[in-house]
């Protein structure tokens, strides 16, 4: 059986973290995914997310925007030397990893200054053909 202390020290505890909760707004809550050791990192494929990053860095909204809808313009071997050329984007992830769906969808992530932003961007460029089997 456990102590009643240690049960009132893990009640207290879970209270204090859900009142902290309730500070925030919710859309900053669901934008902001998690912290890492170089600071935040935020999954803009969330609810509320990009508005949530044009309130608390008008800068970083501006370059995002940018990016999301220039990226299917450029060339897919291009797309990290182009968000660090134009944006300052740090850290560029777009693997050559097509996600089996329709339409499909790739995987984009970059860091400007201290945050980490994590993207799905849908392929409206790319077409796919069904090839019977033999």
């Amino acid at each position: 059986m456990i102590p009643k202390p240690v049960v009132a020290a893990v009640a207290a505890l879970l209270w204090t973290g859900m009142a902290g909760c309730a500070t925030s707004s919710a859309t900053d809550r669901a934008a902001v995914t998690s912290t890492t050791a170089l600071g935040r990192r935020v999954d803009l494929n969330e609810s509320g997310a990009l508005e949530a990053v044009a309130r608390a860095n008008p800068a970083h909204y501006e370059k995002i925007r940018r990016i999301l809808t220039g990226i299917l313009q450029q060339p897919e071997a291009s797309v990290p030397r182009w968000i660090q050329a134009n944006f300052d984007g740090r850290d560029v992830t777009y693997a050559p990893v097509v996600l089996t769906s329709h339409p499909p969808k790739r995987r984009l992530s970059f860091a400007l200054d201290a945050t980490r932003y994590e993207a799905i961007i849908v392929l409206t460029n790319v077409r796919g053909d069904i090839v019977p089997l033999r």
